[in-house]
């Protein structure tokens, strides 16, 4: 009888066992970044019936529970935290990718030179955008997000085109119709041309889903650079399959739209998007803008090793040009338009595509080889003083770049070597134009073959546990062939030349030192090197000027980022020193026709400070989820050191176009309700407007903001209803400076009007399947 009693025991207490066993359900996955899709390590996930998990070095968790998992919330410090729900809990490993947030920014992810580290252990004077800044104001518009930059300014020659970048104050006296000395790219892919211009006009702002801006020479990892690395990243579609409609309306007859469909697997994310813009400007009848944009952005996850990324861009334009005024115009008829500007319709229509194509593969953990090759053309057609230009422009190129990271004994270690290679043909014809717009006779028949290769290596070391050393270098070469097809019965008046700048060499060496994981210091000296462009080598009368050099500098840096208060102010902070050799400076003549001279020397010294935080803790969080104020501040002394042209001495003089001091401050606001407030307040010092300073742009503030509100519907319809309202004070400012007018008997003109007073509304549906 015992033994029955037992063996029946036996069996209750087996089918105890194995009824426990079934119910328990494992839930694994790896958290990364959105953008790198770098692992992020010690991210906490967590689920209500099961106790929560830390991602180890790899980025991996592991849940097991009673119950089936449905959902989990995944947070790590920088990022927003995200709530993911399992639609089959046995469909294998998840894939989770975090978006950063605007705070606690220095555990973010960044690839800047190649690190693949935080922003906290990056030894360089990087500042990184997220989604979350571009939101927080009108995304048609990207100055008023970039110039929340420490050392940034972006200035919109007319109404959304004729971009002007400027970093460190390298930029400003390049002109007015380009970005030079300046590198960009989007999505690794690069933006600028072989000749060293970068046009931003076809970049569609609303796809972009985060920005890392590196200021200061970036030779050594991205060749020809002077002032910084711009690295645009497109937005990511949100898991599952997603339908995403927005529109905005305006003042001065702004109009935009966006249709985009997003697929978000861990297989693939991908993000198509049409979009459509257009205003009328606001000044007089000839300030008008009209674009169409067609984006194509993937990602395709092949295998563990293999990554493949697509990206496809096409826009078509119209744009016309008010052009700029002079001082009692400016000053008393602030919406005039240069009257020759609309005679001549001065402007530009344009079809641009790019394509670009990467492969990264991963031969071990810790050995990666990405290429990219990449193609694009332009059309143009474009009415300006004092000619008619007809441009087609053809590019094409490679950049590859291999890292093997092994651990050597005690030293964790990280190689690159890499190389990239842009060529560009262009066929430019230049026509007289009438004083109604009208083409004439032509004048030039140019043929320009551009290129630039570089080649570099970089070795990273962790000589003690905490505390990483960094040298690096690249070879740099550019040349530039141009053939004059236009016949002369004079051969001497020819305009075919060659020129090849000889070879140049920027090193790199970055020291960097982590305390307590809360915050860190960095020093460093880079070097960096920019060519004239083909347009500037080349005479008024076309022929390649012998005399012109390239510039170069050397920069010194120290600087230190991190947290404070229990994580609940961020900081970082640069001091640099700069020095330019044969910096290019624009002169403009009596026939408006712009030339470039080398300036000798100038010397560039600056402070940047970002300070931002959240006020609301996490844990405490009750009607308000954030209030965050965040302040950014900019001092620059940019000085002639050695600049004679003719007669003139202008050494000790100021570089025209650069200012002293910039300020941004701001405040956001956010509830569990979903509303939101983000207020901006930005000062621009006055600026000299010529090399000699005997003429200043006015310094001003413009206060933005925006209000609206945010959430979900039955967790499949997101929406973002908002409006804003920019320059709220309506201040008369210059936007950008033509400088260096010459002076005849007419009055000359710098002055380019800055947006008045001016509103938006509009709305944002997301649709998730």
């Amino acid at each position: 009888m015992k033994s029955i009693f037992t063996g029946v025991l036996l069996l209750w207490g087996s089918l105890f066992f194995c009824t426990g066993a079934a119910a328990q359900y494992v839930t694994s996955g790896t958290v990364v970044d959105q953008q790198t899709r770098q692992p992020l390590v010690g991210a906490v996930v967590a689920a209500s019936s099961a106790t929560a998990a830390t991602t180890d070095k790899d980025g991996r968790f592991q849940l097991s529970s009673t119950e089936e998992v449905r959902t989990v919330k995944v947070q790590y410090l920088g990022y927003v935290a995200q709530d993911v729900t399992i639609k089959n809990n046995n469909s294998g490993a998840l894939t989770i990718a975090l978006a950063p947030s605007n705070t606690g920014l220095s555990e973010v992810q960044v690839v800047g030179y190649a690190t693949e580290k935080k922003l906290l252990e990056t030894p360089v004077a990087l500042s990184v955008v997220t989604e979350k800044d571009l939101q927080r104001n009108n995304t048609i518009f990207l100055q008023n997000t970039l110039n929340q930059v420490p050392g940034v300014r972006m200035n919109v020659r007319s109404a959304a085109s004729q971009s002007n970048l400027v970093i460190r104050g390298i930029g400003s006296t390049y002109g007015r119709f380009s970005i030079r000395g300046i590198k960009l790219y989007q999505n690794g892919i690069p933006l600028s041309e072989a000749d060293g211009t970068t046009s931003l006009d076809d970049l569609d702002y609303t796809t972009l889903g985060r920005i890392d801006v590196i200021k200061g020479p970036a030779s050594s990892i991205y060749g020809a650079t002077l002032g910084g690395v711009v690295s645009f990243q497109t937005r990511k579609a949100t898991p599952g399959t997603s339908l995403h409609l927005g529109t905005v309306v305006g003042k001065y007859g702004l109009f935009r739209t966006n249709t985009g469909i997003g697929i978000g697997t861990d297989k693939v994310n991908l993000l198509v998007n049409y979009g459509h813009q257009e205003t009328r400007g606001f000044r007089a009848d000839h300030s008008n803008s009209r674009k169409d944009f067609v984006t194509v952005a993937g990602d395709f996850y092949v295998s563990e090793k293999q990554t493949v990324s697509v990206l496809g861009t096409y826009t078509n334009q119209h744009d016309n040009y008010a052009g700029e005024l002079d001082s009692t115009d400016f000053f008393t008829n602030y919406t005039k338009l240069a009257q020759a500007y609309k005679d001549k319709d001065v402007g530009v229509d344009a079809e641009i595509t790019r394509l670009g194509l990467t492969h990264t593969y991963r031969f071990t953990g810790n050995f990666v080889n990405t290429t990219s090759l990449f193609m694009g053309s332009t059309y143009s057609l474009s009415p300006s003083e004092p000619s008619f230009t007809h441009t087609q422009r053809s590019k094409r190129g490679v950049r590859s770049v291999f890292t093997y990271a092994p651990q050597l004994g005690s030293v964790q270690t990280r190689f690159a070597l890499g190389t990239e290679y842009l060529a560009n043909q262009d066929n430019n014809k230049r026509y007289g134009i009438t004083a109604l717009g009208a083409p004439t006779a032509l004048s030039a028949d140019q043929e320009i073959r551009s290129t630039q290769l570089n080649t570099f290596a970089q070795a990273e070391a962790s000589i003690t546990e905490h505390t990483t050393l960094t040298v690096g270098a690249s070879y740099n070469v550019v040349t530039y062939d141009i053939q004059d097809l236009l016949f002369r019965a004079d051969p001497k008046l020819s305009l075919t030349g060659y020129r090849q700048f000889k070879p140049t060499w920027t090193p790199r060496v970055a020291l960097i030192h982590t305390f307590n994981e809360q915050f860190s210091v960095f020093a460093q000296y880079s070097t960096g090197f920019s060519p004239p462009i083909s347009s500037q080598i080349s005479l008024s009368t076309g022929q390649i000027n012998p005399d012109l050099k390239p510039e170069s500098n050397d920069n010194f840096e120290l600087g230190s980022r991190g947290s404070l208060l229990g994580n609940k102010l961020n900081y970082d902070v640069t001091g640099y020193w700069m020095k330019v050799k044969n910096g290019l400076v624009s002169q403009t003549n009596a026939n408006k026709v712009t030339y470039f001279v080398n300036s000798g020397a100038s010397e560039y010294k600056g402070v940047e400070v970002a300070l931002s935080g959240n006020l609301v803790e996490a844990e405490k969080a009750g009607v308000l989820t954030q209030v965050r104020p965040f302040v950014s501040y900019t001092y620059t002394d940019a000085e002639f050191k050695s600049y004679q042209l003719a007669a003139n001495d202008y050494s000790g003089k100021r570089v025209p176009g650069t200012f002293k001091n910039l300020f941004t401050g701001g405040l956001d606001v956010e509830t569990k309700f979903g509303l939101y407030l983000n207020l901006t307040s930005q000062y621009t010092d006055k600026t000299p407007m010529s090399d000699s300073n005997n003429r200043y742009a006015a310094s001003y503030w413009l206060l933005n903001s925006k209000v609206g509100v945010r959430g979900k519907v039955a967790g499949h319809l997101g929406y973002d209803v908002f409006a804003g309202l920019d320059n709220l004070t309506d201040e008369r400012y210059a936007v950008s400076i033509a400088l260096n007018q010459a002076t005849p008997v007419k009055a000359p003109t710098f002055y380019n009007p800055g947006i008045p007073r001016n509103w938006y509304s509009g709305a944002t549906l997301n649709y998730t399947f």
